[in-house]
């Protein structure tokens, strides 16, 4: 894929040839200190973006400083699928320390580099780069990385049109963030009656009911599925579908909790046929109503009722055994029609996202080759 007016071949670069790498701060526990500066570490990289959460701050009055356009790159870190992750410095953040496992490339072509830095070609060097014993890549090797090298002119063109759909991928990513924090905050409102609907008349609804939870639903066990069976119905565990089988265990709305492992990411599921692996299923609701259990599931800390040392695990006699304030079921109705509206908002961007990536992933694919 090409711009039209551009046919000369592409050179081949080493980084070295066109940029310098920048050593970043060394420092120990006793120099962290919060009235010093700002240090940008592995965790403040996510998503491509420099993110100032969980900051350190570091007490020096020598270091070297990252500036506009600077990209920070990981060199070195615990876990090797860190490596190599980057971000490009904006304006706001120029002025910062970074971390002597964190690396800054910097030269005049750094906008279309930190593209080339999104592609495939680039994760295949970093790990063939990374150092026998520990997860790590150096300067030396960073400089000897070659990179497809096309005109100045070209290279505008080309990461402005990258540019314009990273822009479209973080501002979903903060859409996202937004209605996830939204939802936290009217879901803890609501269910702690710190906010309350009004009837269709304008009027009260009744005060709330503290049942346990076998008095308002039953709770049934998932099947172990250690064969594949064929078949169309999907077959839930903790991380999604595992299987498709022949038979289904369950017609009809339901809440899941995970059984072990995973414990404290409550799942609501339509009234489609499945069947579920390693969860809890929810069924013969009484004076509640599943979209509303759902959504008193995530407000419960299910790792307080961990009952293994080991892999977390729950009990169906605890779940059915925890106490529970609920409301009249037009009042559960209101609540959870409301914020379900806003987990369907968030799946819909979950969705447009999703295409935004895969569109860039596209784009890397055929303009660097």
């Amino acid at each position: 894929m090409r711009f039209p007016g551009f046919e000369e071949e592409w050179e081949v670069k080493k980084l070295g040839e066109i940029g310098e790498v920048v050593n970043g701060l060394t420092y120990n526990p006793d120099n962290i200190d919060d009235s010093g500066i700002l240090v940008l570490r592995s965790s403040n990289v996510q998503n491509r973006i420099v993110t100032l959460k969980d900051n350190v701050f570091v007490k020096t009055e020598k270091f070297n400083p990252v500036k506009e356009n600077d990209i920070l790159i990981c060199v070195r870190n615990g876990s090797k699928n860190l490596i190599g992750k980057n971000a490009i410095i904006k304006k706001e953040n120029e002025g910062l320390a970074f971390g002597a496992f964190m690396t800054v490339f910097r030269s005049p072509y750094n906008k279309f580099i930190f593209q080339w830095f999104d592609t495939k070609q680039y994760k295949e060097i970093v790990n063939k780069n990374l150092g026998a014993t520990i997860n790590s890549i150096n300067g030396s090797d960073l400089k000897k990385f070659k990179i497809p090298f096309p005109c100045v002119e070209e290279q505008q063109k080309i990461y402005s049109l990258l540019s314009l759909v990273d822009h479209r991928i973080e501002l979903s990513m903060k859409i996202i963030s937004h209605l996830q924090t939204s939802i936290r905050s009217y879901r803890e409102k609501l269910l702690s009656q710190e906010i309350r609907f009004n009837n269709e008349k304008g009027n009260n609804f009744p005060e709330w009911e503290t049942k346990k939870i076998k008095d308002i639903l039953k709770i049934g066990n998932g099947r172990d599925y250690k064969h594949l069976d064929v078949g169309n119905i999907p077959v839930y565990g903790t991380g999604g579908v595992i299987t498709f089988v022949d038979s289904f265990l369950y017609d009809g709305e339901t809440v899941c909790i995970g059984r072990k492992g995973t414990i404290d990411k409550p799942t609501y599921f339509s009234g489609k046929l499945w069947t579920v692996d390693t969860l809890f299923y929810t069924h013969s609701f009484h004076n509640s109503i599943p979209k509303f259990i759902f959504q008193l599931f995530q407000t419960v800390n299910w790792k307080e009722h961990n009952e293994a040392s080991g892999v977390p695990s729950l009990s169906k006699n605890t779940i059915e055994n925890l106490s529970v304030t609920i409301p009249s079921i037009e009042e559960q109705t209101k609540i959870a029609n409301f914020l379900s509206s806003i987990d369907e908002k968030i799946e819909t961007e979950k969705n447009i996202l999703i295409q935004y990536e895969f569109q860039k992933k596209y784009l890397l694919s055929n303009l660097f080759v």
